[in-house]
């Protein structure tokens, strides 16, 4: 999987859309490696490792394979916080301005996403992680779906056109402070999660087992809730809702390596996560579309057949 990573990264660097010699040292060039491609590579590793590692924790937590990172309507109270910004900026003028637009986006869909996963910490805390939480994330998505709605009703179709867009999903809208603050966070949740695997590994064989063995289920039940909604929320943030990755990865890689050691399916799941999304961009950019396909459709693509596969395949 690191072999097939690092091909992909060159493939996805050099050669898709068009081919770039990195020996031939001239402006162009550079200007195209260093601003575009090399940022756009970055944030699909960063962003396909994240949403992998959280869909796997979630999926082992609920014991459910089609849970995914935005199981929690974290996508959804992120997508409403960028609706506001970016549709919004026209009858606002505090959300029109140059500089809160040029970093509105990104932190709306941060305090969107985490608005959310408070809601959800707090309906944990009195109910636990059963399936009233799972309902709490579909009924919240529901609820501000609904008001979405109402804000692109009335939106106008320039900004109307900006949110469809950012819906779409793009690894384009990370460049400078906006990459080194992606990467920093999923960083931080890439190393969380790691330290998780062991209690989770754990709690597989039952909370009332787990308890006596010394794991504090409900604390580490906590964490991963965080956890995975900082990966998922950081995410969708700087790239927008990305769909399927971090639900059909850790599938493949519990199909691909059946192991009880999570540590090494947490390792597996970042490396195939991180392919996955370099997969899709370069399906997106194949010069046989002559545009360039969103993210969500390519992911929509690979990740959709696997996941009706898997939902066709159990019986209950």
């Amino acid at each position: 999987m690191v072999v097939l990573l690092v091909i992909l990264i060159l493939i996805d660097t050099f050669c898709i859309p068009t081919f770039i010699n990195p020996l031939n040292d001239n402006f162009f060039s550079e200007t195209i490696l260093g601003s575009i491609r090399f940022p756009k590579v970055f944030t699909a590793i960063a962003a396909g490792a994240a949403l992998s590692a959280a869909g796997l924790m979630l999926q082992q937590l609920f014991k459910n394979p089609l849970a995914g990172p935005y199981v929690l309507g974290v996508s959804s109270g992120a997508s409403l916080a960028v609706g506001i910004v970016i549709i919004g900026g026209a009858s606002i003028p505090f959300l029109n301005s140059v500089y809160v637009q040029s970093i509105g986006i990104a932190l709306a869909g941060f305090i969107g996403a985490f608005g959310i996963l408070l809601l959800a910490l707090l309906v944990s805390h009195r109910f636990g992680y059963s399936y009233i939480l799972l309902l709490f994330g579909v009924i919240v998505g529901q609820i501000l779906g609904a008001f979405q709605t109402l804000i692109d009703y009335l939106a106008n179709p320039t900004d109307l056109k900006q949110f469809a867009l950012w819906n779409m999903g793009s690894f384009y809208n990370t460049i400078d402070w906006s990459l080194y603050t992606l990467l920093f966070f999923v960083s931080i949740g890439i190393v969380w999660s790691f330290t998780l695997m062991k209690p989770l590994s754990i709690m597989i064989l039952g909370n009332d087992v787990a308890y006596t063995l010394g794991v504090k289920t409900k604390q580490v039940a906590l964490q991963i809730l965080m956890c995975t909604g900082l990966l998922a929320g950081v995410v969708t943030a700087f790239c927008g809702p990305i769909a399927f990755i971090g639900m059909a990865v850790p599938n493949v890689a519990r199909m691909v390596y059946r192991t009880a050691n999570f540590k090494k399916l947490l390792l597996l799941n970042i490396l195939i996560g991180a392919s996955m999304a370099l997969v899709c961009d370069i399906l997106g950019n194949l010069a046989i579309f002559n545009f360039h396909l969103p993210i969500n459709v390519s992911a929509a693509l690979i990740g959709g057949p696997i996941v009706l596969f898997i939902l066709l395949k159990r019986k209950y």
